[in-house]
């Protein structure tokens, strides 16, 4: 069926190459739920599970357990350090979500920006229906999109304190 997406972009300022090794092998892997927190009527990440391999290898697997008691499985699909990171979403343990979503995949590119780096991250969700495309456009567009943007902040905040080279 039809595909809704959503993208956020933020500058961060750390070199994109350390950033990109704090955040995709780093913070993605082991930290996730000191980045995803409940926002925007949404549920946030409160732990993984059953990590299959290192986070910026395609194919590694986990089970994301989120604050509402749902689960999700996460694959990373794509890693080219330090450009490009992508991951899709299946298996929603949520009724309600897996009625209405054939699954999810977010992307993200990291390019140069003066000394810091340009971080855009653009999810999209593969409804089953006409009734979820109908359903998915303003949870996706508005809803989703608030969280995404409360994740990037707390990405940059984080990234600006923490990775080394940063101009903070």
């Amino acid at each position: 069926m039809a595909r809704v997406a959503t993208t956020v972009m933020s500058s961060i300022a750390a070199p994109r190459k350390p950033f990109y090794t704090w955040l995709v092998p780093g913070v993605f892997y082991n930290q996730l739920e000191t980045v995803l927190h409940d926002a925007a009527w949404l549920p946030g990440v409160s732990s993984t599970s059953d990590t299959t391999g290192p986070w910026d290898v395609p194919g590694s697997t986990r089970i994301v357990h989120l604050t509402d008691r749902n689960t999700v499985r996460e694959t990373v699909t794509a890693a080219t350090a330090p450009d490009y990171f992508a991951y899709g979403i299946t298996e929603f343990s949520n009724p309600m979500i897996r009625g209405l979503v054939k699954e999810a995949r977010g992307q993200w590119w990291f390019t140069d920006e003066g000394s810091g780096t340009k971080a855009k991250w653009t999810y999209i969700a593969e409804s089953k229906s006409v009734l979820g495309t109908l359903i998915l456009l303003p949870v996706i567009k508005i809803l989703w999109h608030r969280y995404m943007n409360a994740a990037i902040k707390l990405v940059k905040e984080r990234a600006e304190k923490e990775v080394k080279g940063s101009r903070r």
